[in-house]
């Protein structure tokens, strides 16, 4: 449990106002009734709320304008509501949700490493990085270059996390790389890999692909918006990571 959450036990706690110049500022009631009111009512309702709330443009025009297409109703997303049928029974089961401070339904555990893990003791190599541009500086070789020497490489486990995954030449040594008995773990965004196509080139026995999405955002009058999945690595062999995008 952490400290703020084992002072907000203690009736004797004192917690002192934090305000937006402080570096422990994290949280803004306004913001949040300025959010719920974008995700239910549109985007003019949203600017409407900033000025009601004198606050200042906090999120940009394109921000507003993709989480305002990203809202869905929380009834027909894919987080099911329990107690649904009967008379009355999705009524009380949505009023019990809308009124919980702390999000249920949302504790799904992560699949097993069915293929296995490589076993590794500590670190016993050189510790060191290298920086690669795109476009490349002379004589230094293409970051895709770097990416594809290492997959084919690969012969214990090649772990992927991505938002877009499109190369075609990449997944073909991916797919290669399944072939030659390498466990490959795949990590997809939501919108990137359904937008794509890409689900369907990503079929092995020797592969397993999970699709994410960013995090969720639940509004009390029953809206929801996940972001993206942001994160780009690739884990070669447990010795190699390659962090970034090209």
């Amino acid at each position: 449990m952490s400290n703020s959450q084992e002072q907000s036990l203690n009736e004797d706690a004192e917690f002192l106002p934090i305000t937006e110049s402080s570096p422990e500022f994290h949280y803004s009631e306004p913001e949040r009734r300025a959010l719920e009111s974008l995700l239910s009512a549109g985007p003019g309702a949203f600017h409407t709320k900033l000025s009601l709330e004198r606050l200042g443009p906090f999120l940009s025009p394109e921000e507003v304008a993709q989480i305002d297409g990203w809202a869905q109703d929380y009834r027909h997303s894919e987080v099911q509501l329990e107690n649904e049928g009967g008379e009355g029974g999705e009524d009380l089961a949505w009023r019990e949700f809308s009124v919980s401070y702390w999000p249920q339904h949302t504790d799904v555990p992560a699949p097993s490493l069915e293929m296995g893990w490589p076993e590794n003791g500590s670190w016993k190599g050189i510790a060191r990085a290298t920086v690669y541009t795109s476009p490349p500086t002379q004589g230094a070789p293409q970051i895709r270059e770097v990416v594809r020497k290492l997959i084919q490489g690969a012969s214990k486990v090649v772990a992927v996390v991505t938002d877009k995954l499109t190369d075609n030449v990449v997944i073909a040594d991916l797919l290669g790389a399944a072939d030659r008995g390498t466990p490959v773990y795949i990590i997809l965004n939501r919108r990137g890999a359904l937008g794509h196509c890409t689900l369907s080139r990503l079929k092995h026995q020797n592969m397993r692909v999970r699709v994410l999405g960013g995090n969720t955002f639940c509004s009390r009058d029953g809206k929801v918006v996940t972001g993206e999945l942001k994160d780009n690595f690739i884990l070669v062999d447990l010795e190699t990571v390659v962090l970034g995008s090209y």
